[in-house]
């Protein structure tokens, strides 16, 4: 992913936040990554270049390394938001009570920019027993809860992301936020792109199993709080997400798409570019 990383890092860089550890970890990349990390050896806190057993495994390694108060996980093909490190930082000074904060996604390839399905009614709850879920490139923990969800599920190829924080959320307090905080990059070397789309329904399954099973709910538990969570998910997750969306997109058409096009514009011409 070494093309990618020059963006990657562009995007940390012109954050313009103090204090910050950049943990990169790389499996023996026969591609640039080395030559593209040197380049930001001024960034980059620690260089980890080893034989893992994949993604998994890689960023349990990184996890384990980072010393900060607030962690995030980023993929070198993704992009952070403008003014993402200041905002979560502000929330959780803000909300001391709250372990992780996160916001809605977006998504780019090579030619435009796509907003997300909106996250910002999910909770643990929902996202267990409705297999709701949010985007890596978005969450932020502190670092207090890390271990508690380590290591990552070696087996989980397509949805290790979504098992981890999955694990971490439980018992922890949450904050969604009104601003992205990162974008995820749509290309064809993704793993996702290559692998059957089977594998991941059977990945998310094993992963709600195996949460049930560590909190003790028993099948009639889970019956229960689908009962109680029902209304409020068809109301809040489905209807106004799907209602939103409706709007979104007939408001896309009555201004022939002026807003997104000029968020590409500014995105692609300013924002995503290497910082040197």
């Amino acid at each position: 992913m070494a093309r990618f990383l020059p963006q990657c890092l562009g995007s940390i860089a012109r954050q313009d936040y103090p204090n910050l550890e950049v943990i990169v970890v790389d499996g023996l990349s026969k591609d640039d990554t080395a030559e593209v990390i040197g380049r930001y050896s001024d960034l980059v806190t620690r260089f980890v270049s080893e034989k893992d057993r994949g993604q998994p495994d890689a960023v349990t390694k990184g996890l384990s390394m980072a010393t900060g108060d607030i962690v995030h996980w980023h993929a070198a093909d993704d992009i952070i938001m403008p003014g993402a490190f200041h905002r979560v930082a502000r929330e959780m000074l803000a909300h001391p009570d709250v372990d992780l904060v996160f916001s809605d996604g977006m998504a780019f390839d090579d030619r435009k920019v796509y907003f997300g399905p909106t996250v910002r009614w999910e909770h643990f709850e929902t996202a267990l027993v409705y297999f709701g879920r949010f985007q890596s490139d978005t969450a932020y923990w502190r670092n207090s809860i890390t271990r508690d969800a380590l290591p990552l599920d070696l087996n989980k190829h397509l949805t290790c992301d979504e098992d981890f924080f999955l694990r971490l959320w439980v018992g922890h307090k949450f904050r969604w936020v009104n601003q992205p905080l990162g974008a995820f990059r749509v290309h064809g070397d993704q793993v996702s792109q290559r692998v059957d789309r089977n594998t991941c329904g059977a990945e998310r399954q094993d992963t709600r199993r195996q949460v049930i099973e560590k909190l003790g709910w028993s099948p009639a538990d889970i019956a229960r709080i689908r009962r109680r969570l029902s209304l409020r998910y068809c109301l809040l997750n489905r209807f106004i997400v799907k209602a939103h969306s409706a709007t979104r997109f007939i408001l896309r058409k009555l201004t022939l798409d002026v807003r997104r096009k000029r968020l590409a514009k500014w995105f692609f011409n300013e924002w995503l570019k290497p910082a040197r």
